[in-house]
This record gives structure tokens, sequence and C-alpha cells, in this order.
């Protein structure tokens, strides 16, 4: 069975706007659909509907913020290493850096190391 563009589109926008469908459902609807030979010309997979283009959305976000939290405990961990090499005490580097006393002793015991 093969449609134009505007009848997948069509249909596109229906699951879109009425069917509301969950991860599952977008699955199985996705191998329905392919079975059905929806999806196997590259113009009818040009169709992006928008829970695909939410779902790429969240994931870029999640990547974001992923890199974002990566990059501050990076920097807390470098601000640590510095203040240790200063001679400052686990404990003051953490209440300054806000790393676990944990992570500081951890830190502390690489530099004695690399020493």
């Amino acid at each position: 069975m093969k449609l134009d563009p505007a009848r997948m589109q069509l249909i596109s926008g229906f699951v879109d706007v009425y069917l509301n469908l969950n991860g599952t459902e977008e699955e199985l609807f996705q191998v329905t659909a392919n079975n059905m030979g929806l999806l196997q010309e590259e113009k009818y997979m040009e169709i992006v509907t928008s829970w695909e283009r939410k779902a790429r959305q969240e994931g870029i976000q999640e990547g974001v913020q992923q890199g974002i939290q990566q990059g501050v405990q990076e920097a807390q961990e470098t601000i640590a290493i510095n203040l240790l090499r200063r001679g400052m005490g686990a404990e003051e580097t953490r209440e300054i850096t806000g790393l676990s006393l944990e992570r500081v002793r951890e830190l502390q015991g690489r530099l004695s190391q690399d020493n």
C-alpha cells in the first residue's frame, strides 16, 4: 500500500494530535506502518511527527544538562585540587567547593600519590 506524501502527512498529523501515544504505542505504530509498507520509501521517512521532534529535543536537552553537570563537577574538582595543593584542609576544601568530604579526600589521596 503506497500513500502519497499528503496522505502520509494526514496520518502523521492524526497520530500526532489525537492518539497521544506512549513509547510502547509509538513503537507498535512504527512497526505496523512499516509492515504496511508506509515507511519503506525514503520520501516517507522524511515526515517527522511532533512526538519524534519532542523525543529528539528531550534527548538534546538531556545531553546538554549532563554536559553542564559534568562541567560543574570538573570545575569543583579543579578548584579543590588547587586548594589542597596550597595546603588547605579537606574540610575547608569541602565547604568551599561543595564536593563531598569523601571526594575531597580521594582527590587529596591522588595528589599524595602524584608527589
